[in-house]
């Protein structure tokens, strides 16, 4: 299967300009009837895609708004605190990026499905794909702008030229008038397999509509059963399957790997690669600053040290049975540079999951951090901190033509099957079916195992809560883009956030489950655009 590289034309941004309220266009509109045809739908269903990338995996933006601020994740030493404690700017511009990119991708999306049966040179079962992969799309964008904003504009046609109103629809009715009939379009019309990797398929569509259902607070025994069908589905019937190894899943030349439902490309050609994926660069800690024998390389990174783990995202695995801490996360740099004491490839600095003493410390010729709230040694010893702590190496991009590149060509994932093995495991358990939840939580925390440790990861029904849930998702999907979501959707955001991350502590109030609307949007408005309460 050939991956596609999925690009945007300039043409299109006046046709998206509307629903953020963009009053000078910056381009032109394409050709009349160009919509007409097989290749400008096509176009715009490429440009569908394309615009997920910007928001996704080229900036912050999206991790802030879903990683940064919740149990697992505060601000490294150069990264944006008022994301732990809550005080976001209207002007920030992390939630206004992710708003605009997301109504431009609506908008693309809402051409394509008002062009696309004028179209003369397609079939009807092309129609019925592409117009699927827009659907899905539209409803995927939405979701992020009702998670993150609650009521919002909704729109399902095109619109061309200045718009200077907009009003706010409720959550619930973007839910059934737009997210739920655009999933189940697309799981209706969908392919079990597309031809070009990167698009959309019917399981990728399953494994979202199971994941909204499980989000909308309306949803009671009927709707998680639902749930729990359609991830199962995608665990069961779908050519997608677990890697044998947690290691396995982030290698970057195993980027086409099974476990991957669906994921953003980026391409290894610089002129296909826009801004890249610059993921690699946020969750690496100041290896290089003032560590004897570290230098920066293509393999460790560019620091930029925007996201730290808390000491809670640490403690939640059981290193002695679980890969996934070795996996996931690298508490070992090697030396790059020989010192007078260190030679290349000696170990430089470690991260002890557990704290060691003295004795255990002074025995070693490395320097050893001891975890942040660890008790103190005195100034001689040191702890994790801001600029030192865990390297979440899931992004990792050693495919880089030089260490300081920011654009990365490893491609974002969005879905994966262990993730589904979650959804169902979680679906089933909230239906009050025990068994079959216990059935998809331990056949993926055996495929977790060390070798030889699959019984002991086992869990029995006294072990399931909505928080070992959360805490299962948390050693598995962490960085991914889920978190706030997930602490949201299951209604522990407050809870969770407020006890494990310091930062946060005391600062979180109810009204912070939702962003505040990006104040250009409000100020672009002819009419009266509310607010969210209290921001």
């Amino acid at each position: 299967m050939k991956k596609i590289f999925l690009t945007s034309i300039m043409f299109l941004s006046l046709f998206f300009s509307c629903d953020i309220l963009e009053e000078a266009p910056k381009t032109v509109l394409p050709p009349d009837g160009y919509y007409n045809t097989k290749t400008g739908i096509e176009t715009l269903v490429n440009a569908c895609y394309a615009r997920l990338r910007s928001f996704s995996a080229s900036t912050t933006n999206l991790l802030q708004l879903t990683e940064q601020g919740t149990d697992l994740f505060e601000a490294g030493v150069d990264g944006d605190v008022n994301f732990d404690i809550y005080n976001i700017s209207l002007t920030a511009g992390q939630i206004t990026k992710v708003w605009e990119e997301c109504y431009i991708g609506i908008n693309a999306c809402n051409n394509v499905t008002y062009f696309i049966n004028s179209v003369s040179d397609m079939s009807d079962s092309d129609k019925k794909l592409r117009e699927a992969e827009a659907r899905f799309l539209r409803a995927y964008m939405y979701y992020h702008l009702i998670m993150q904003f609650g009521d919002v504009h909704l729109s399902l046609e095109p619109t061309v030229g200045v718009q200077t109103e907009a009003n706010r629809t409720a959550v619930a009715q973007i839910l059934d008038e737009a997210i739920y009939p655009d999933l189940r379009y697309a799981v209706e019309n969908l392919p079990a397999q597309q031809t070009d990797y990167g698009r959309i398929d019917v399981y990728g569509a399953k494994f979202f509509l199971s994941y909204v259902l499980l989000s909308d607070e309306r949803s009671g025994k009927v709707e998680f059963e639902e749930a729990a069908q359609l991830a199962s589905s995608v665990i069961n019937e779908s050519q997608y399957t677990l890697q044998e190894t947690r290691d396995m899943v982030f290698n970057q030349d195993n980027d086409m790997n099974k476990e991957i439902i669906w994921s953003l490309q980026f391409s290894e050609d610089e002129s296909l690669r826009e801004n890249g994926n610059q993921t690699h660069l946020y969750f690496v800690p100041k290896y290089d600053a003032n560590i004897p024998g570290m230098t920066r390389t293509v393999e460790y990174g560019r620091p930029y040290a925007r996201f730290k783990p808390t000491q809670f995202m640490s403690d939640l695995y059981d290193s002695s049975i679980d890969s996934r801490y070795q996996a996931y996360w690298r508490d070992t740099w090697y030396v790059t540079t020989a010192t007078d004491k260190l030679s290349v490839g000696d170990t430089a600095f470690y991260l002890p999951k557990d704290a060691w003493s003295k004795v255990q410390i002074d025995s070693k010729n490395y320097k050893v951090f001891n975890p942040e709230f660890s008790e103190s040694l005195g100034s001689d010893y040191s702890t994790v901190s801001n600029r030192v702590f865990l390297h979440l190496k899931k992004f990792d991009d050693v495919k880089r033509a030089t260490m300081n590149e920011e654009k990365g060509t490893r491609d974002w994932v969005c879905f994966r099957v262990a993730e589904a093995y979650l959804l169902a495991g979680e679906a089933y358990y909230r239906a009050g079916d025990t068994d079959n939840a216990l059935k998809y939580i331990n056949t993926l925390r055996r495929n977790c195992a060390i070798e030889g440790k699959e019984k002991e990861m086992e869990i029995s029904a006294s072990d399931l809560s909505v928080d070992f849930l959360l805490d299962e998702r948390a050693r598995e999907l962490c960085g991914e883009g889920k978190r706030w979501y997930d602490l949201k959707r299951l209604g522990k955001l407050i809870e969770r956030t407020d006890l494990h991350n310091r930062k946060a502590h005391g600062n979180m109030k109810p009204f912070h489950e939702l962003r505040p609307i990006p104040q250009s949007q409000i100020d672009r408005c002819t009419n009266v655009y509310p607010q969210n309460p209290q921001w």
